[in-house]
Protein backbone atom coordinates (compact mmCIF):
# COMPACT_ATOMS: atom_id res chain seq x y z
CA UNK A 1 0.00 0.00 0.00
CA UNK A 2 1.18 3.24 -1.19
CA UNK A 3 2.62 5.90 1.72
CA UNK A 4 1.02 9.30 1.25
CA UNK A 5 3.06 12.25 2.06
CA UNK A 6 1.83 14.79 4.00
CA UNK A 7 3.32 18.53 4.62
CA UNK A 8 3.22 19.46 8.26
CA UNK A 9 0.98 21.86 9.55
CA UNK A 10 3.56 24.66 10.04
CA UNK A 11 5.71 24.01 6.66
CA UNK A 12 4.09 26.76 3.96
CA UNK A 13 3.84 25.67 0.32
CA UNK A 14 6.80 27.52 -1.52
CA UNK A 15 5.86 30.75 -3.30
CA UNK A 16 5.87 30.90 -7.08
CA UNK A 17 6.43 34.08 -8.26
CA UNK A 18 5.14 34.66 -11.61
CA UNK A 19 7.34 35.73 -14.55
CA UNK A 20 8.13 38.96 -15.67
CA UNK A 21 6.34 38.54 -18.67
CA UNK A 22 2.83 37.87 -17.20
CA UNK A 23 3.18 41.31 -15.29
CA UNK A 24 4.06 42.49 -18.36
CA UNK A 25 0.80 41.74 -19.85
CA UNK A 26 -1.47 42.12 -17.12
CA UNK A 27 -0.02 45.92 -17.15
CA UNK A 28 -0.72 45.66 -21.15
CA UNK A 29 -4.31 44.28 -20.81
CA UNK A 30 -5.08 47.27 -18.16
CA UNK A 31 -3.84 49.56 -20.75
CA UNK A 32 -5.73 48.65 -23.46
CA UNK A 33 -9.11 48.26 -20.79
CA UNK A 34 -8.42 51.90 -19.99
CA UNK A 35 -8.05 52.83 -23.11
CA UNK A 36 -11.24 51.44 -24.19
CA UNK A 37 -12.63 53.31 -21.23
CA UNK A 38 -11.38 56.31 -22.31
CA UNK A 39 -12.88 55.76 -25.90
CA UNK A 40 -16.25 55.29 -24.93
CA UNK A 41 -16.35 57.80 -22.28
CA UNK A 42 -15.05 60.50 -25.13
CA UNK A 43 -17.80 59.07 -27.40
CA UNK A 44 -20.11 59.36 -25.12
CA UNK A 45 -19.54 62.97 -24.30
CA UNK A 46 -19.67 63.84 -27.88
CA UNK A 47 -22.98 61.92 -28.54
CA UNK A 48 -24.48 63.77 -25.81
CA UNK A 49 -23.34 66.97 -27.13
CA UNK A 50 -24.33 66.17 -30.10
CA UNK A 51 -27.33 65.48 -29.58
CA UNK A 52 -27.99 68.35 -27.13
CA UNK A 53 -27.56 70.99 -29.74
CA UNK A 54 -29.83 68.89 -32.01
CA UNK A 55 -32.90 68.04 -29.25
CA UNK A 56 -32.39 72.67 -28.46
CA UNK A 57 -32.11 73.84 -31.99
CA UNK A 58 -35.43 71.75 -32.97
CA UNK A 59 -37.31 73.14 -29.57
CA UNK A 60 -35.47 77.00 -29.64
CA UNK A 61 -36.48 77.13 -33.47
CA UNK A 62 -40.06 75.74 -32.68
CA UNK A 63 -40.90 78.12 -30.09
CA UNK A 64 -39.42 81.24 -32.76
CA UNK A 65 -41.43 80.26 -35.60
CA UNK A 66 -44.29 80.97 -32.93
CA UNK A 67 -42.71 83.97 -31.43
CA UNK A 68 -46.02 86.24 -33.26
CA UNK A 69 -48.58 84.48 -30.86
CA UNK A 70 -47.71 87.16 -27.77
CA UNK A 71 -46.33 84.55 -25.79
CA UNK A 72 -43.18 85.15 -22.96
CA UNK A 73 -40.44 82.55 -23.60
CA UNK A 74 -38.27 82.05 -21.02
CA UNK A 75 -34.98 79.71 -21.34
CA UNK A 76 -33.29 77.94 -18.41
CA UNK A 77 -29.84 76.57 -19.21
CA UNK A 78 -27.84 74.76 -16.80
CA UNK A 79 -27.16 71.49 -15.54
CA UNK A 80 -29.28 68.75 -13.45
CA UNK A 81 -29.95 71.39 -10.76
CA UNK A 82 -32.75 72.43 -13.55
CA UNK A 83 -33.47 69.30 -14.40
CA UNK A 84 -35.16 68.78 -10.87
CA UNK A 85 -35.64 72.40 -9.65
CA UNK A 86 -37.92 74.06 -12.37
CA UNK A 87 -41.29 73.53 -12.80
CA UNK A 88 -42.87 72.83 -16.47
CA UNK A 89 -44.75 75.71 -18.52
CA UNK A 90 -48.01 74.76 -17.00
CA UNK A 91 -47.04 75.68 -13.40
CA UNK A 92 -45.67 79.05 -14.75
CA UNK A 93 -48.47 79.93 -16.51
CA UNK A 94 -50.82 78.92 -13.81
CA UNK A 95 -48.70 81.01 -11.08
CA UNK A 96 -48.48 84.13 -13.18
CA UNK A 97 -52.09 84.07 -14.94
CA UNK A 98 -50.24 84.74 -17.71
CA UNK A 99 -49.48 83.68 -21.59
CA UNK A 100 -45.58 82.33 -20.41
CA UNK A 101 -43.68 79.55 -21.97
CA UNK A 102 -40.47 78.19 -20.31
CA UNK A 103 -37.80 75.96 -21.78
CA UNK A 104 -35.47 73.75 -19.68
CA UNK A 105 -31.98 73.13 -21.50
CA UNK A 106 -29.61 71.24 -19.50
CA UNK A 107 -26.98 68.38 -19.01
CA UNK A 108 -25.88 66.35 -15.84
CA UNK A 109 -23.02 66.93 -14.38
CA UNK A 110 -21.01 69.47 -16.75
CA UNK A 111 -19.36 73.06 -16.84
CA UNK A 112 -19.97 75.61 -18.99
CA UNK A 113 -17.70 74.25 -21.16
CA UNK A 114 -20.61 71.76 -22.36
CA UNK A 115 -22.77 74.62 -23.65
CA UNK A 116 -19.85 76.83 -25.24
CA UNK A 117 -16.79 74.43 -26.75
CA UNK A 118 -18.79 70.92 -26.86
CA UNK A 119 -22.33 72.16 -28.34
CA UNK A 120 -22.78 75.28 -29.67
CA UNK A 121 -25.68 76.38 -27.67
CA UNK A 122 -25.21 79.88 -27.08
CA UNK A 123 -24.69 80.23 -30.99
CA UNK A 124 -28.18 78.80 -31.35
CA UNK A 125 -29.21 81.06 -28.34
CA UNK A 126 -28.61 83.75 -30.53
CA UNK A 127 -29.93 82.63 -33.46
CA UNK A 128 -33.59 82.32 -31.39
CA UNK A 129 -33.22 84.82 -28.92
CA UNK A 130 -35.41 83.84 -26.15
CA UNK A 131 -37.72 86.67 -24.47
CA UNK A 132 -35.43 86.09 -20.68
CA UNK A 133 -32.55 83.77 -20.01
CA UNK A 134 -31.71 82.25 -17.00
CA UNK A 135 -28.42 80.76 -16.17
CA UNK A 136 -27.66 78.58 -13.69
CA UNK A 137 -25.16 80.71 -11.31
CA UNK A 138 -22.66 77.49 -10.84
CA UNK A 139 -21.77 77.57 -14.28
CA UNK A 140 -20.59 81.47 -14.22
CA UNK A 141 -19.09 82.24 -10.71
CA UNK A 142 -17.69 79.12 -9.70
CA UNK A 143 -14.51 77.17 -11.20
CA UNK A 144 -15.78 73.32 -10.62
CA UNK A 145 -13.68 70.83 -11.31
CA UNK A 146 -14.67 68.85 -14.11
CA UNK A 147 -13.51 65.57 -12.01
CA UNK A 148 -17.60 66.14 -10.88
CA UNK A 149 -18.12 63.89 -14.23
CA UNK A 150 -15.69 61.18 -13.44
CA UNK A 151 -14.67 58.66 -16.97
CA UNK A 152 -16.90 55.56 -15.06
CA UNK A 153 -20.48 58.03 -15.23
CA UNK A 154 -19.79 58.95 -18.81
CA UNK A 155 -18.98 55.75 -19.73
CA UNK A 156 -22.72 54.35 -17.90
CA UNK A 157 -24.32 57.35 -19.84
CA UNK A 158 -22.49 55.70 -23.11
CA UNK A 159 -24.31 51.98 -22.34
CA UNK A 160 -27.69 53.48 -21.42
CA UNK A 161 -28.15 55.47 -24.51
CA UNK A 162 -27.08 52.22 -26.67
CA UNK A 163 -29.34 49.65 -24.49
CA UNK A 164 -32.26 52.57 -25.32
CA UNK A 165 -31.56 52.68 -29.06
CA UNK A 166 -31.68 49.17 -29.44
CA UNK A 167 -34.64 48.86 -27.50
CA UNK A 168 -36.48 52.03 -29.62
CA UNK A 169 -35.23 49.82 -33.13
CA UNK A 170 -36.77 46.66 -31.78
CA UNK A 171 -39.96 48.32 -31.12
CA UNK A 172 -39.40 47.76 -27.43
CA UNK A 173 -39.49 51.05 -26.03
CA UNK A 174 -41.43 54.17 -27.39
CA UNK A 175 -38.76 57.13 -28.18
CA UNK A 176 -39.86 60.00 -25.59
CA UNK A 177 -40.18 63.47 -27.37
CA UNK A 178 -41.06 64.96 -24.00
CA UNK A 179 -38.41 63.93 -22.60
CA UNK A 180 -36.00 64.24 -25.45
CA UNK A 181 -37.05 67.81 -25.46
CA UNK A 182 -35.71 68.99 -22.09
CA UNK A 183 -39.53 68.95 -20.02
CA UNK A 184 -40.31 66.51 -17.50
CA UNK A 185 -39.03 65.20 -14.21
CA UNK A 186 -36.63 61.92 -13.48
CA UNK A 187 -38.25 59.62 -11.39
CA UNK A 188 -35.60 60.01 -8.64
CA UNK A 189 -36.92 63.41 -7.64
CA UNK A 190 -40.12 61.33 -6.06
CA UNK A 191 -38.15 60.51 -3.12
CA UNK A 192 -36.81 62.06 0.10
CA UNK A 193 -33.00 62.48 0.74
CA UNK A 194 -31.88 59.30 1.18
CA UNK A 195 -28.28 60.74 2.19
CA UNK A 196 -25.97 61.03 5.35
CA UNK A 197 -26.93 64.17 6.58
CA UNK A 198 -24.98 64.21 9.63
CA UNK A 199 -21.91 63.28 7.68
CA UNK A 200 -21.18 66.11 5.76
CA UNK A 201 -16.85 66.89 6.21
CA UNK A 202 -16.30 65.19 2.52
CA UNK A 203 -18.99 67.68 0.84
CA UNK A 204 -17.94 70.69 2.98
CA UNK A 205 -14.01 70.31 2.08
CA UNK A 206 -14.99 69.99 -1.82
CA UNK A 207 -17.22 73.46 -0.78
CA UNK A 208 -14.23 75.19 0.64
CA UNK A 209 -12.07 74.19 -2.23
CA UNK A 210 -14.36 75.72 -4.92
CA UNK A 211 -12.89 78.98 -6.73
CA UNK A 212 -14.59 81.96 -7.91
CA UNK A 213 -14.39 82.62 -12.09
CA UNK A 214 -12.07 85.41 -12.17
CA UNK A 215 -13.62 88.66 -15.19
CA UNK A 216 -11.22 87.52 -17.49
CA UNK A 217 -12.70 84.46 -18.24
CA UNK A 218 -14.72 82.89 -21.04
CA UNK A 219 -13.93 85.98 -22.89
CA UNK A 220 -16.61 83.91 -25.91
CA UNK A 221 -19.30 83.59 -23.79
CA UNK A 222 -19.40 86.90 -22.52
CA UNK A 223 -19.30 87.93 -26.25
CA UNK A 224 -22.84 85.69 -26.67
CA UNK A 225 -24.01 87.58 -23.61
CA UNK A 226 -24.00 91.04 -25.18
CA UNK A 227 -25.35 89.78 -28.21
CA UNK A 228 -27.86 88.50 -26.79
CA UNK A 229 -28.92 91.45 -24.44
CA UNK A 230 -28.11 93.59 -28.03
CA UNK A 231 -31.18 91.44 -29.70
CA UNK A 232 -33.43 92.38 -26.33
CA UNK A 233 -33.07 89.00 -24.08
CA UNK A 234 -33.58 89.91 -20.86
CA UNK A 235 -30.48 87.66 -18.86
CA UNK A 236 -30.66 86.46 -15.29
CA UNK A 237 -28.21 84.50 -13.07
CA UNK A 238 -30.11 81.84 -11.18
CA UNK A 239 -29.18 80.87 -7.85
CA UNK A 240 -30.54 77.35 -6.95
CA UNK A 241 -30.75 76.84 -3.36
CA UNK A 242 -28.69 73.68 -1.63
CA UNK A 243 -29.53 72.04 1.98
CA UNK A 244 -29.25 74.83 4.53
CA UNK A 245 -25.83 74.17 6.45
CA UNK A 246 -24.11 73.69 2.49
CA UNK A 247 -25.59 77.27 1.63
CA UNK A 248 -23.81 78.89 4.59
CA UNK A 249 -20.21 77.55 3.06
CA UNK A 250 -20.62 78.04 -0.57
CA UNK A 251 -21.63 81.62 0.31
CA UNK A 252 -19.46 82.30 3.27
CA UNK A 253 -17.85 85.49 4.53
CA UNK A 254 -14.31 84.79 3.61
CA UNK A 255 -15.94 83.93 -0.19
CA UNK A 256 -18.50 87.52 -0.21
CA UNK A 257 -16.08 90.02 -1.90
CA UNK A 258 -14.96 87.88 -4.34
CA UNK A 259 -18.90 87.24 -5.10
CA UNK A 260 -20.00 90.49 -4.88
CA UNK A 261 -17.08 91.92 -6.68
CA UNK A 262 -17.94 89.46 -9.90
CA UNK A 263 -21.69 89.69 -9.48
CA UNK A 264 -21.20 93.60 -9.91
CA UNK A 265 -18.59 93.00 -12.89
CA UNK A 266 -21.59 90.88 -14.75
CA UNK A 267 -24.42 93.41 -13.75
CA UNK A 268 -22.48 96.64 -15.15
CA UNK A 269 -20.96 94.73 -18.30
CA UNK A 270 -23.40 92.47 -19.52
CA UNK A 271 -26.82 93.64 -17.74
CA UNK A 272 -26.85 90.52 -16.23
CA UNK A 273 -29.30 90.53 -13.42
CA UNK A 274 -28.72 88.36 -10.06
CA UNK A 275 -31.54 86.63 -8.73
CA UNK A 276 -31.11 84.83 -5.40
CA UNK A 277 -33.41 82.54 -3.42
CA UNK A 278 -33.40 83.56 0.14
CA UNK A 279 -35.18 80.92 1.90
CA UNK A 280 -33.64 78.42 3.96
CA UNK A 281 -34.23 74.81 2.76
CA UNK A 282 -34.06 71.68 4.80
CA UNK A 283 -32.69 68.29 3.40
CA UNK A 284 -35.80 66.71 3.30
CA UNK A 285 -36.82 69.01 0.40
CA UNK A 286 -33.88 67.75 -1.91
CA UNK A 287 -33.60 63.93 -3.59
CA UNK A 288 -30.01 64.35 -2.54
CA UNK A 289 -27.60 67.24 -1.08
CA UNK A 290 -28.07 69.39 -4.25
CA UNK A 291 -31.12 68.35 -6.56
CA UNK A 292 -34.54 69.46 -5.08
CA UNK A 293 -37.55 66.49 -4.90
CA UNK A 294 -41.29 66.88 -4.93
CA UNK A 295 -41.17 68.96 -1.88
CA UNK A 296 -38.91 71.66 -2.89
CA UNK A 297 -39.16 72.33 -6.42
CA UNK A 298 -43.01 73.45 -5.98
CA UNK A 299 -41.28 75.98 -3.49
CA UNK A 300 -38.89 77.14 -5.48
CA UNK A 301 -40.60 77.23 -8.61
CA UNK A 302 -43.43 79.22 -7.15
CA UNK A 303 -40.88 81.50 -6.16
CA UNK A 304 -39.07 81.82 -10.02
CA UNK A 305 -42.63 82.66 -11.16
CA UNK A 306 -42.87 85.57 -9.03
CA UNK A 307 -39.70 86.94 -10.06
CA UNK A 308 -40.91 86.27 -13.63
CA UNK A 309 -43.99 87.63 -13.74
CA UNK A 310 -42.57 90.74 -11.52
CA UNK A 311 -39.86 91.48 -14.18
CA UNK A 312 -41.52 90.99 -17.57
CA UNK A 313 -44.57 92.64 -19.10
CA UNK A 314 -46.24 89.17 -19.94
CA UNK A 315 -49.62 88.84 -22.15
CA UNK A 316 -53.10 88.00 -20.64
CA UNK A 317 -53.57 84.32 -21.03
Amino acid sequence: MPVKKTVPANRQMPRVTPPLWVWGLTGVGALIGFGLLYIMANRSEKQLSQQLATDAETVLRREWAMRSDSVTRVVVLGTSLVEYGVADTGFFENRCGKRIRVIKLYRESVTINAFTEEAPIFKILERYPPDILCLEENLLVFRLPYSLNPMLEAVNRHLVLQIKAVKTQLGWRAADPKRGLFQGFPREQHALNQMDTINLATTLAEIKKREVRTQTELPALYNSLQRLHQLGTHLVLLHFPRPAILEAAIYSKSRAPQLRDLMNYYHQRYQLDYWQFNRPMPFRYFADQAHLNHIGNPIYSAWLADKICQTAALPPR
